[in-house]
């Protein structure tokens, strides 16, 4: 195998291959993963990208997963089980609707976290702190990347074998740090809490100030930075299916909808759905 191309990852793109591979009856692989799909036969490997991210992102993340790798924290959590039905919603929410709330959020909450466990070199931390906010996570995710391999010959899809990352764990384990944290500011808060999603947390605008500080030193002596964010006409909406939160956050109307369906699902499953979502793109077929 010599050759080797790069495409635009669309549903027309790859499922073409795949028909033309099977109409020749050559034998061949189809990786598909979150980002891309590879296509692979004894000549030639065709990478079909989404282009979601710059290469910056990847980078970035092999410098991750190379320093988890070497890591002794991280040697222990991979043989480790971590929960993976918890992707940082505070539980028990409540509908409810204000003007203004407090929002306080968390800097780079899961590179200092990795940073914090001794995960991750300041060198890499740094990189990742320069790195645009909707990248972050998607870079630091990619430790629990996964794929599904389908196996063709002859026409027909033979086999099917699925393949998580050895380092998953250690995101799986990021997720219960921060979650850890926000249930001890939502503790530290008390009837004032309203509401926390990942790394952010929302609570009463009129909370005494001794109760803020309180959260500040929290936030301090356990090594994160913090940021307040200014939040107005926010609101909580329940009803069977969904969870939607609504508010205008520095100045933007934002909108946020959870399914119930997807309260408790798998958190890698669930940040690849969300990311499908945001970019809008049109999901793969396999043929099998």
């Amino acid at each position: 195998m010599n050759q080797k191309f790069t495409f635009p990852r669309t549903s027309d793109n790859v499922q073409f291959n795949i028909d033309l591979l099977n109409e020749l009856k050559v034998d061949f692989e189809v990786q598909h993963g979150t980002y891309t799909t590879t296509i692979i036969t004894s000549e030639a490997r065709s990478r079909y990208m989404m282009n979601e991210y710059s290469i910056r992102v990847f980078k970035c993340a092999n410098m991750i997963k190379s320093d988890v790798l070497s890591s002794p924290l991280a040697k222990e959590i991979m043989e480790s089980k971590y929960l993976k039905t918890n992707f940082g919603l505070s539980q028990n929410i409540k509908s409810y609707d204000a003007k203004d709330v407090l929002n306080i959020d968390i800097t780079s909450a899961y590179a200092t976290c990795l940073l914090n466990n001794g995960l991750i070199t300041d060198k890499t931390y740094q990189i990742i702190k320069k790195l645009p906010k909707t990248e972050r996570l998607p870079c630091v995710g990619m430790l629990a990347t996964s794929h599904t391999k389908f196996f063709y010959s002859n026409g027909e899809c033979v086999n099917i074998e699925s393949f998580r990352s050895p380092t998953a764990p250690v995101f799986f384990y990021l997720i219960d740090e921060i979650n850890y944290i926000m249930q001890n500011i939502q503790f530290l808060l008390g009837s004032s809490f309203i509401f926390y999603w990942v790394d952010g947390v929302f609570f009463d605008y009129n909370t005494p100030s001794e109760k803020v500080k309180q959260v500040e030193q929290y936030l301090s002596d356990s090594g994160y930075g913090y940021k307040y964010e200014n939040v107005k006409d926010f609101s909580i909406d329940i009803d069977e299916q969904k969870i939607m939160l609504k508010m205008i956050k520095n100045n933007q109307n934002k909108q946020y909808t959870v399914g119930r369906d997807d309260v408790g699902k798998d958190v890698s499953e669930y940040l690849q759905n969300q990311i499908k979502k945001q970019k809008n793109k049109p999901k793969i077929s396999q043929k099998k």
